[in-house]
């Protein structure tokens, strides 16, 4: 019983002590004294104490503190020795109300102390890129290109379905968990599986946000639906598809419309894919490809379509001064994206890069639901010759601004 007594009352002194403790710049100063006088003594021979000593609190500076405190009626707060200045430290809290700049002067001027300052504080240099706790974040170098911190002030795509087609995804990755609503398959018997560029790419466009893993997503709050219609190419080799799954995938997304669709892939010309795509944008659906219109036309489908959003690679800063007044570019070099098993790697590709024009795409549906092809394309393409950066790239802030967002994206 005595034993638990003490226990408690220890317990209670030592929050008495911590609270005691807390901080308060407006009111703490650090008042020295000189502690030569003291001695030292071993504080143990075990490391890492080895080498340490443990320096006493000479008469002297008992007296002279104790009296301090008194005549100024400052309040201890926490003391302790600085052995390399041969020093005592105190920490008090100058009452309330009172001129801590005055009481300051007059300690700096008494013979008694060694110095007298006011308790600074400071902050690291350090931060979370643009808010986000995300651990990748701050190597997500798109998410500064295309201005999406302040956008996401503004909107995070929520109730906007983007529909993928693409290679299967690991969805039970981290960044993706809960993301994807609808998985349809359409393989055939004995492909074999990709869930790489299917993860990377659902991944740049809506990972989850301020979780405090991985990576931010360019529309975290969007609606992500997925149709499997690639596989694996082999090892080290981009995923394939065809004419059939892909068509299968298309006449799916069309009992279902959503808003936005992104088709990070490219091939020959196909009149029956044109048909199934021209139908899509009919009802009113937003296609995102990768590469850029005028492309070389053995490999530049769909992307090539006038009613398509074609997307090439933001070039490297200074190597482009002119560019078709149709094209439009956003990051796609070195891309930290999500894959299978929890993974995080870098990825290049126009992939990637339509990936995050459909992020954005969400954005802008998100606060303009009724926006029409014309209207997106418009904005996309002046948000990129608005901003005064040399790198070619749509901003997503500028874009909501020119949609009109009640809340001004960047104030």
């Amino acid at each position: 019983m005595l034993r638990y007594s003490l226990a408690v009352v220890l317990v209670f002194f030592s929050m008495l002590v911590a609270a005691k403790e807390t901080p308060d710049p407006a009111r703490d100063i650090l008042v020295t004294f000189d502690n030569t006088s003291a001695t030292s003594t071993s504080a143990g021979m075990g490391a890492p104490y080895l080498h340490r000593k443990r320096y006493s609190i000479a008469q002297k500076v008992r007296r002279d503190a104790a009296a301090i405190q008194k005549e100024y009626a400052l309040e201890e707060i926490e003391r302790w020795p600085i052995g390399s200045l041969s020093v005592y430290c105190f920490v008090y809290r100058v009452p309330e109300g009172a001129d801590r700049k005055s009481i300051l002067v007059s300690l700096n001027a008494d013979v008694r102390v060694d110095s007298a300052q006011a308790l600074q504080q400071f902050e690291t240099s350090v931060t979370n890129a643009d808010s986000y706790n995300d651990t990748y974040a701050n190597l997500q170098y798109g998410l500064d290109v295309l201005d999406i911190a302040a956008a996401h002030q503004t909107t995070q795509g929520a109730g906007v379905r983007v529909a993928i087609i693409d290679s299967n995804i690991d969805k039970n990755h981290e960044d993706l968990v809960g993301r994807v609503v609808r998985v349809q398959e359409f393989l055939a018997k004995g492909q074999a599986d990709d869930r790489i560029h299917g993860t990377a790419v659902a991944s740049v466009i809506g990972a989850r946000s301020n979780n405090a893993l991985g990576m931010v997503g360019i529309a975290p709050e969007a609606i992500l639906e997925l149709y499997v219609s690639c596989w694996s190419g082999g090892e080290d080799k981009p995923a394939l598809c065809d004419t059939f799954s892909l068509l299968k995938a298309m006449d799916a997304v069309l009992g279902d419309p959503p808003h936005v669709l992104n088709l990070s892939l490219r091939g020959p010309y196909d009149p029956l894919l044109e048909r199934l795509i021209e139908k899509a944008v009919d009802a009113g659906v937003v296609v995102v490809a990768a590469g850029l219109p005028g492309t070389n036309p053995d490999d530049g489908f769909p992307s090539s379509m006038q009613r398509v959003l074609g997307v090439g690679v933001t070039p490297p800063q200074g190597s482009l001064t002119e560019h078709p007044s149709d094209a439009i570019f956003a990051p796609g070099s070195r891309i930290i994206v999500a894959l299978p098993a929890g993974n995080y790697d870098f990825r290049s590709g126009s992939s990637l890069a339509a990936a995050h024009v459909s992020g954005v795409v969400a954005l802008l549906l998100s606060i303009q639901p009724e926006s029409s092809l014309d209207t997106i394309s418009s904005i996309l393409r002046q948000s990129q010759d608005d901003d005064v950066r040399s790198m070619v790239s749509i901003n997503a802030c500028d874009a909501l601004n020119l949609a009109g967002s009640a809340q001004r994206c960047g104030d």
